[in-house]
């Protein structure tokens, strides 16, 4: 990107996490975890699911009207095809699993939104003493951003160049623990950001993360430890004084991090499992304007199933990590979500939950006009559907879903409704 196109851009984004509550759709099947020790289980599905969206740009009005793209169709219809995988596979002392879904998104209107939709993980574990173990896992995501994360003045880069965003990571862990006694861990992940749009590339990056902790346990217990975390972020392609092209002895714009606290981990029988934690992070950006951030961070992860027919999940956070937004270093990031599953009978159950999404981006630039870019953001989600299992291998769901943002950008407040049918065959035996 030329410094001319950078003049005539005024950019903006929402940030990681709120991509992620832009482009990702609700859960169809449940959200309940499987309560215990997994099983060995092949479980492929191939889905077909049509869905009505009210505001598939995710734009405000006011910024649709501003910039005359009336005539561009806001709602419309999409059909995805996919394959839906749920592999965990034992080999003695080890076991590989394999998880996600493969599809594609067919637009009737806005059919330069038709894109790939990917979410995998793969990964496995090798027991290498009775008491120590490593684990291996890889994530891989692929989908088509919201317009909403970028504010351009062209319809064309707007509407009709439409960016991909993807996101890879890998990691290793190991990890000593009997029944009872001291429990040390240690590990490691990189990931990496990519966008397909020269707009969007800004926000491409790079992150090493190591985490190493020592705890105690036992089963009346469970698992107490103090951890230490260590972060290098890099911004591929801007530099620390915020100008989005090279300039010969200056170095990327990026994070570095650090962060210590207590973890708590506990499994009550297979009504109750799950684990927290909470710490204080230390976080310094590379760009020479950019705002520093110290504070709290935590974590809580629930499952709960108070009947045999009902299953809740619960989870808060709060984060600071690097920024999918050009004008940002770094965003803290606050999460609370509710996600449940009811069974009704053998064949139908009912799948509601909402949640609730957080952020503040520590800019840059301190001295651009705040008109231009969004500093806080708060996305809410609530959602309803169902599955009904017709018989061993067909399936049948439904989902309706509510979104809106708040933003301190009176162009960047919007809501849009969601509806998807959808009908699925289980593959093998």
């Amino acid at each position: 990107m030329n410094k001319n196109a950078w003049a005539a851009l005024l950019l903006i984004g929402c940030g990681e996490s709120a991509i992620a509550q832009n482009s990702a759709r609700p859960p169809v099947v449940g959200s309940a975890g499987r309560p215990g020790a997994p099983t060995r289980h092949v479980n492929i599905r191939a889905n077909v699911d049509a869905t009505y969206d009210s505001n598939v740009f995710g734009l405000s009005d006011a910024f649709i009207e501003q910039h005359g793209l009336e005539s561009r169709s806001k709602d419309d219809f999409s059909f995805t095809p996919s394959l839906q995988l749920d592999l965990y596979l034992p080999l003695g002392r080890q076991s590989v699993y394999a998880r996600g879904s493969l599809g594609y998104d067919f637009y009737i209107h806005n059919t330069g939104r038709d894109r790939e939709r990917i979410n995998l993980g793969l990964g496995g574990t090798a027991q290498l003493t009775s008491t120590c173990s490593v684990g291996l896992d890889g994530n891989y995501t692929r989908s088509l951003s919201n317009a909403g994360d970028v504010l351009v003045v062209e319809e064309d880069q707007l509407v009709r160049r439409n960016n991909t965003t993807e996101f890879r990571s890998i990691g290793a862990q190991a990890q000593c623990a009997g029944a009872v006694g001291i429990s040390p861990s240690i590990g490691y992940r990189h990931a990496e950001t990519r966008n397909s749009r020269e707009l969007f590339q800004l926000n491409d990056s790079n992150q090493d993360t190591f985490d190493l902790s020592i705890g105690y346990q036992r089963p009346a217990l469970g698992r107490i430890s103090v951890y230490g975390t260590y972060s290098k972020g890099e911004y591929l392609n801007r530099n620390i004084l915020g100008l989005p092209f090279d300039v010969p002895g200056i170095p990327n714009d990026g994070t570095t991090s650090y962060s210590a606290g207590a973890r708590f981990e506990r499994s009550i029988g297979t009504r109750l499992s799950g684990s927290a934690s909470i710490g204080y992070s230390w976080v310094n950006p590379k760009a020479i304007f950019a705002q520093k951030f110290r504070g709290a961070v935590y974590s809580l992860n629930l499952n709960v199933i108070p009947t045999t027919r009902l299953s809740v999940d619960l989870a808060a956070s709060r984060s600071a990590n690097l920024s999918n937004n050009a004008l940002a270093s770094l965003s803290v990031s606050e999460v609370y979500s509710l996600n449940a599953t009811y069974r009704l009978n053998e064949r139908v159950s009912l799948n509601f939950g909402s949640a609730l999404t957080k952020q503040n981006f520590r800019q840059t630039v301190q001295t651009i006009d705040q008109i231009t870019f969004v500093s806080k953001d708060k996305f809410t989600r609530s959602y309803g559907g169902f599955v009904y299992n017709l018989n061993r291998r067909i399936r049948l769901n439904g989902l309706v879903s509510h979104q809106r943002r708040s933003a301190d950008n009176p162009l960047f407040r919007y809501s849009n409704t969601s509806a998807t049918l959808g009908i699925s065959l289980a593959l093998g035996r």
